[in-house]
């Protein structure tokens, strides 16, 4: 049912060269035509996923994992598809349904296809455009045979889960490997405010003022020397108390920079964010 297209093609495809050509797609609200424009197949192999980064690294889009014994699938958007790829295969920040699918049978048994492409760095596509382009994939399937929890592509926020998803989702987390916070600690500070909720902890109603503040990230900052942007020949060029004022300088979210740091990655092809020595 699915095809992958020569590799080349995917740079050829529904590919938005300018905001004018996807905003007319988006605002006239054109019936999206779900064909994939690329599927990956192998995707218990490592190796295999990785020689898609130069692809699909940095490029945003809407994309799919079907299950290909009963063709039910998941939908989902990205601002950089080959990082959201990992962090589903990884199981991080997945939809539950799609993982507890992915335990019971096998990530050999999914397809991982790319509807949409576009390059995000271009500004080409806004974060609620996004949303709209996935609602329209979503809403363009039967329902029951998707993974996704809502039909509507927004924020989790103010959405009330069925009684039928809590049992799935207590049942799911009953496996303590499944529990996010499974092999992990809450700082003292953190039980301490645990331990005295609302009116009982003594700074309920109150604010620390901003010298406080900084005093308190200062001291909570694992970054001792602060961080910096260095050139590719590793030579400074900013530096700062810590990524969220990096992320601050440049415009990004702090996730982003965690990101770039953790991994080692370079950043715009000419950047490289890490924590200072000395």
């Amino acid at each position: 049912m699915y095809t992958e297209l020569p590799r080349t093609s995917i740079r050829f495809k529904r590919f938005y060269s300018s905001r004018a050509c996807a905003a007319l797609f988006i605002n006239n609200n054109l019936n999206v035509n779900p064909i994939p424009i690329l599927t990956l197949k192998n995707l218990e192999d490592k190796d295999y996923i990785n020689s898609h980064r130069e692809m699909l690294k940095g490029k945003g889009g809407i994309y799919s994992f079907i299950n290909i014994t009963d063709n039910r699938q998941y939908i989902g958007s990205a601002k950089d598809l080959y990082i959201r790829l990992n962090e589903h295969l990884n199981n991080k920040k997945s939809n539950i349904n799609l993982q507890r699918a992915f335990n019971k049978y096998g990530l050999n048994q999914f397809n991982w296809v790319v509807y949409e492409y576009f390059s995000y760095t271009t500004k080409i596509i806004s974060s609620k455009d996004i949303t709209t382009l996935e609602t329209s994939y979503i809403k363009s399937f039967d329902s029951t045979t998707l993974y996704n929890f809502k039909l509507d592509a927004t924020s989790m926020l103010g959405y009330k889960h069925t009684n039928e998803a809590i049992k799935k989702m207590k049942e799911y987390y009953k496996d303590k490997n499944n529990h996010p916070m499974y092999g992990k600690n809450h700082t003292e500070d953190a039980l301490s405010l645990i331990s005295k909720p609302g009116k009982l902890n003594p700074m309920y109603g109150k604010t620390h003022n901003d010298r406080t503040k900084s005093l308190i990230a200062k001291k909570r900052n694992k970054y001792l020397n602060g961080v910096g942007i260095f050139d590719l020949n590793n030579d400074l060029i900013k530096k700062f108390e810590n990524n969220v004022e990096l992320a601050q300088y440049l415009g990004i979210s702090k996730v982003t920079v965690g990101k770039y740091m953790n991994k080692k990655l370079i950043y715009n092809f000419s950047y490289i964010f890490k924590p200072i020595d000395k």
